[in-house]
């Protein structure tokens, strides 16, 4: 639900820009009105100004954009700011630009390298780009753009073509028949690529030593340390640590290294001496000498201690 100011307008008429000519006010509903009615000066604008510049601070924190409206304390010349350096007309010269080379230099001559579906959104973001900036195709030139860029060498696409340029009125429903022909014609390229045909060619794949060919396998201790050691080992790494059904499909493994886990305190205690490490007779001596000057020396602090407490009792 929209914030409505005290005024009875949506908050949005702080930011509202003119009314295009040729509107009639009569024909606007009752939300559009208000906003169109409400006053852009006074103590009630400044208010709802000062909440607009707030939320646009919160939307715009630790952004490029903050850049431009940083000095600025009213809400409605902030919001200018930022569609004068997003949308102004430097900005919008350039997008224009921008559409016309796309429309100039893009073509479909191959499924394989540039397929049918990019080379129509192509087309259609340009068209959307100039429309926002009043510089509308017609939809005859839409529907010429498209048949002479339709470039791929299959003699039946081709036929598809002309007779597409004489059944079809409209952009729109000119690409919906050029895609189901390209469906047909080329079944293999427009079908996505399987998981499992993405998973064998990674055949005899090796990495740091380590064979990754599946990543769905259990890897030890010893793999994990070698592909840790390069930044794309680190990247397989992460996703076979990311994989959800990795715990339940090894369950068994996990389990058993977490229950060893467990026990490594009672297996350090009950693990033999080793024949070279123990001390010869005289490293024995050594030892318990310290051992006795140690006990002697605590018993002389705390005798002291243990009179006072008596004495005290």
């Amino acid at each position: 639900m929209p914030y409505m100011c005290k005024n009875g307008a949506p908050l949005s008429y702080v930011i509202r820009k003119d009314l295009d000519e040729g509107i009639e006010w009569e024909n606007l509903d009752r939300k559009t009105q208000q906003i169109y009615t409400a006053s852009l000066e006074g103590f009630m604008f400044n208010i709802d100004s000062k909440r607009v510049l707030t939320l646009l601070k919160g939307l715009c924190l630790d952004t490029e954009a903050e850049t431009w409206f940083r000095n600025i304390k009213c809400g409605r010349e902030a919001i200018k700011a930022v569609q004068i350096h997003y949308d102004g007309p430097d900005e919008s010269k350039r997008r224009k630009e921008e559409a016309r080379s796309k429309l100039k230099n893009v073509y479909y001559k191959h499924e394989g390298k540039f397929t049918f579906e990019k080379f129509v959104t192509n087309l259609y973001d340009a068209f959307q780009i100039l429309e926002k900036y009043k510089e509308a195709l017609y939809e005859q030139e839409k529907l010429r753009l498209l048949f002479n860029k339709c470039q791929n060498a299959h003699p039946e696409f081709n036929q598809e073509v002309v007779i597409c340029r004489t059944l079809c009125k409209t952009f729109a429903s000119a690409v919906v028949h050029l895609k189901t022909v390209v469906a047909r014609l080329f079944p293999d390229v427009a079908k996505p690529k399987s998981r499992r045909n993405v998973s064998s060619n990674m055949s005899s794949k090796e990495l740091n030593g380590v064979d990754i060919s599946d990543l769905s396998r259990w890897y030890d201790s010893s793999e994990i340390k070698k592909l840790n050691e390069s930044q794309a080992g680190r990247r397989i790494l992460a996703k076979i640590m990311g994989d959800k059904k990795r715990h339940q499909r090894h369950k068994d493994k996990i389990d058993k290294i977490k229950s060893n886990k467990r026990r490594g305190v009672k297996s350090i205690q009950s693990t033999p001496v080793e024949e070279g490490s123990k001390l010869s007779e005289k490293d024995r001596r050594m030892v318990a000498a310290m051992i006795n000057g140690v006990s002697n020396a605590m018993a002389s602090a705390t005798r002291p201690t243990i009179m006072r407490l008596l004495t005290e009792s």
